[in-house]
């Protein structure tokens, strides 16, 4: 028998790599990615649809990223949809991702040079883009795979879009050189530029957080008590009268301003608490902040309380989850309802602004938890030169580490210190280049006290300025790239890039 017989035919490689690709999809997607794999896992699968017919291996490539969605990321969905739409919802992400994968099969092969490797790349940021406007916001984003701090400050120039763009770019590369070697100078030039750019953003990150200088500080503490939001559902379920309902609120209530005096105490200017811990019958509401305005007076500290404002009824206004600032003096300085609400949450929306509080420390805001899986939405806190982002969450165990990750990322992308306080999930003070000041998980921590010092001065950044500008790049590049590879649509002002 010839000794060539034994070898593998070019399809049953393919499949080789299909079975490299899958276990590192595994590891890349979902809630508990590895950053390494988001980088191994995309070459082996273009290289699988690459070698494979159309139909049959983007085909197979959208139902294994489906099955692998549906595993990796049932445990963001489960809590608020019921079976079978978080499947549903797997499968979509799965068909979605897979579509650059198709873009680059169709087109790839018809250019040449770098402009070959920057179809998956520029299709994979477009899509991501246009899953930014979904229910889900940003929650599939590739960067969010990624930890390392360096890296992550691109996002301070091009927002998510330009690590992602890295990251499938990579993928690209790599399968130019699998495809043709080094030894080809099409191929030569489009690796050295894509390392070359590479080199220049970790040089970048490092020199940005390395040039940070010392700034003034402020403490700022996040409080969190044995309430959260759903004890006191739990406990508005099995009430038996609406005056039951307002006595279980008022335990919450002393209980949270409680903690609040004492973190005062300990020198903290700012004080916030989680989301919708402290519920507020509308009836009770005028009372409730009389006494948060007593407590901020006393004690000349700025308390950012997040309310969840309980209707009398279902015919009453509906329920309010917001922030109310309260300054030193006891004023309502301003309040800001959620505006991004979970799909299935009830409750009113906010107008989509930003509060703003002036303060002899600089510009404060706040945005209430599933709003910072909006970047499009938190950058007028980058554009009003904010200081300092209050951010009170609720989360659950299996996202916690994920969403509280990437609210650091929207920290960067605006330049803003963030204070976000969390129950069910991790309590987190960053600086305005992400670095952690202070973190604690709500689950394990037995303090109700958190204590940070954060930078009283934020960071501008080009990404506050210029906005999604990189992610409109990637969507007209693809136009340009579609119209040079088919010469059906090839125009006289459009570059052949032959």
């Amino acid at each position: 028998m010839d000794r060539s017989d034994l070898l593998p035919s070019l399809q049953d490689r393919s499949f080789l790599w299909l079975l490299v690709a899958i276990p590192l999809l595994f590891l890349a997607t979902g809630l508990w990615a590895l950053p390494v794999a988001a980088w191994l896992a995309p070459p082996f699968l273009l290289r699988f649809v690459r070698d494979e017919p159309i139909v049959r291996g983007c085909g197979m490539a959208a139902l294994i990223l489906g099955g692998i969605s549906c595993v990796t990321w049932y445990g963001a969905t489960e809590w608020f949809l019921q079976a079978p739409l978080p499947y549903l919802v797997g499968i979509a992400l799965g068909v979605s991702t897979a579509l650059p994968y198709l873009v680059d099969r169709l087109l790839a092969g018809r250019l040449s040079g770098v402009a070959a490797t920057l179809v998956f790349p520029l299709a994979a940021v477009t899509m991501e883009y246009i899953m930014s406007f979904g229910p889900f916001g940003t929650w599939t984003g590739k960067v969010y795979t990624q930890q390392s701090l360096a890296f992550l400050q691109l996002t301070s120039v091009t927002g998510i879009w330009g690590p992602s763009f890295f990251l499938h770019w990579t993928a690209s590369i790599a399968n130019a050189v699998w495809e043709d070697g080094l030894v080809a100078t099409p191929v030569r030039w489009a690796t050295g530029l894509w390392a070359g750019l590479l080199a220049a953003i970790f040089l970048f990150g490092e020199a940005r957080l390395a040039w940070d200088p010392p700034s003034e500080t402020i403490p700022v503490a996040a409080v969190t008590a044995d309430h959260d939001a759903s004890s006191f559902w739990d406990l508005h379920r099995r009430a038996g009268s609406r005056e039951a309902v307002r006595d279980s609120a008022r335990t919450i209530q002393r209980d949270y301003l409680r903690h609040a005096r004492r973190a005062a105490r300990a020198g903290a200017q700012v004080v916030s608490w989680p989301e919708a811990a402290v519920p507020v019958p509308r009836e009770d509401t005028t009372a409730f902040l009389r006494q948060a305005r007593t407590l901020a007076a006393d004690h000349e500290v700025y308390l950012a309380a997040a309310l969840n404002v309980v209707p009398r009824s279902a015919a009453d206004v509906q329920l309010q989850n917001k922030v109310v600032w309260i300054g030193p003096d006891g004023t309502r300085r301003a309040e800001g309802l959620k505006t991004h609400l979970v799909p299935g949450e009830s409750g009113q929306a906010g107008t989509g602004r930003i509060p703003t509080v002036s303060t002899s420390e600089g510009t404060w805001t706040s945005a209430v938890c599933y709003d910072l899986d909006f970047p499009a939405f938190l950058r007028q806190a980058g554009r009003k030169d904010v200081d300092l982002l209050v951010a009170p969450s609720n989360d659950w165990a299996a996202i916690a580490e994920r969403h509280a990750h990437m609210a650091r990322i929207r920290a960067i992308e605006n330049g803003t210190a963030l204070l976000r306080p969390t129950s069910n999930g991790r309590t987190l003070a960053t600086g305005p280049l992400g670095r952690t000041r202070a973190q604690a998980s709500h689950v394990t921590s037995e303090g109700h006290i958190h204590l940070a010092h954060l930078p009283t001065d934020g960071k501008p950044t080009l990404y506050a300025a210029l906005g999604n500008f990189f992610a409109w790049g990637c969507g007209l590049g693809l136009l340009l790239l579609v119209g040079a590879a088919c010469p059906c649509l090839r125009r006289p002002f459009l570059p052949t890039f032959d």
